[in-house]
């Protein structure tokens, strides 16, 4: 890998920081260049070791895992992986706050015989060490889901029938600010597949639900499709859409990387809905759902990526531009006034 991927790791527990060193450091691509007990150390470690990558611990003395994101993102930009215990013995909101703030991902915390859990910390760790983060003033970070918003109109029914959504680094983000401003009578369901560990799939649907005005879930086999419907992938298995009106979940080996996989569901989206899909591929890294997208676009329906400028990571979109996969390029804060503006059957300006 060559130069090594420099990391600070901080948590208030003395055996957490020794656990997650020790998994960091068995790799050999990987460098643990100093530890913090609690947020106000690691802002300070962060400014005089310019870590690649800080592990940040959320519940600390001192000064929060929060505080400290919000401070690093405003003064000395860094890629930050927020490692928890068990998601559902937390407020997913607590620990969601933290992507609101600047960080790019959560992780599970190693613990003493956590061979995969291991695994993902490390991978995780060297994914983002290359993502260009950008400075937060405090409060003032745009877009950010705390922060008020217009919402959408409501909408009359459409020839929409139906929205599929593909998300990887940097897209929680943006799904709960589309979410928080589509209205409830939104006119067609709505199909999204999001990386993220495992664990934390459930809470991820959880934080999104409470954020908006639709019925936000975890997909079921068979779930039937209806307008205002929202449905976010599970973890291990495709989400897809064998006939119209109905959800599938099958077993299968990875796409592009990953299962679920957005390629996968955009794919079967554009075969069961030709025009009346919508294709949305947001900010993430690699290229999953760039392939989905042009099947969309080549079935007569829209396809829409997010713009550089508000990606966390251009990965996923970048491909779709790359496929010539994307009708228009749209802003992550404008995701749901454009899904509001098509709703109504009003067209779009060209994308440059």
């Amino acid at each position: 890998m060559g130069k090594k991927v420099t990391v600070l790791v901080v948590d208030d527990s003395v055996i957490c920081r020794q656990l997650i060193s020790a998994a960091l450091s068995d790799d050999p691509d990987i460098q643990v260049v100093g530890t913090a007990a609690n947020g106000q150390e690691a802002v300070a470690l962060t400014k005089e070791l310019r870590p690649h990558v800080i592990t940040m611990d959320v519940d600390m003395p001192v000064m929060d895992g929060l505080a400290a994101v919000e401070h690093i993102m405003a003064e000395c930009p860094t890629p930050i992986l927020v490692l928890t215990g068990d998601p559902r013995s937390q407020a997913p909101a607590l620990t969601y706050r933290a992507l609101e703030l600047g960080a790019l991902a959560l992780q599970i915390k190693p613990s003493i015989d956590a061979g995969p859990e291991a695994w993902n910390l490390t991978k995780e760790v060297k994914l983002i060490s290359s993502v260009r983060v950008i400075r937060h003033v405090r409060g003032q970070k745009r877009g950010a889901p705390g922060m008020p918003h217009t919402p959408v109109p409501a909408l009359p029914a459409a020839s929409m029938g139906i929205v599929a959504v593909a998300a990887s680094t940097g897209g929680p983000q943006v799904l709960y600010r589309m979410l928080s401003e589509l209205p409830a009578d939104f006119p067609a369901p709505i199909v999204i597949v999001q990386h993220i560990n495992a664990a934390f799939s459930e809470s991820l649907a959880s934080w999104l639900a409470n954020a908006s005005k639709l019925k936000v879930r975890l997909a079921v086999d068979g779930d039937t499709l209806q307008p205002g419907l929202v449905l976010v992938a599970p973890p291990d298995q495709h989400m897809v859409v064998p006939v119209r009106g109905r959800v599938a979940l099958k077993p299968g080996v990875e796409r592009d990387g990953h299962m679920p996989s957005g390629t996968v569901l955009l794919e079967s989206v554009a075969k069961v809905y030709a025009r009346r899909a919508v294709g949305v591929v947001l900010t993430g890294m690699g290229a999953d759902g760039a392939d989905g997208l042009l099947a969309i676009k080549q079935g007569g329906g829209l396809a829409l990526a997010q713009n550089e400028e508000s990606c966390v990571v251009f990965g996923m979109p970048g491909a779709a531009v790359e496929r010539k996969a994307v009708d228009h390029l749209i802003h992550g804060d404008d995701v749901a006034a454009t899904l509001a503006r098509l709703a109504r059957g009003e067209s779009l300006a060209a994308s440059r």
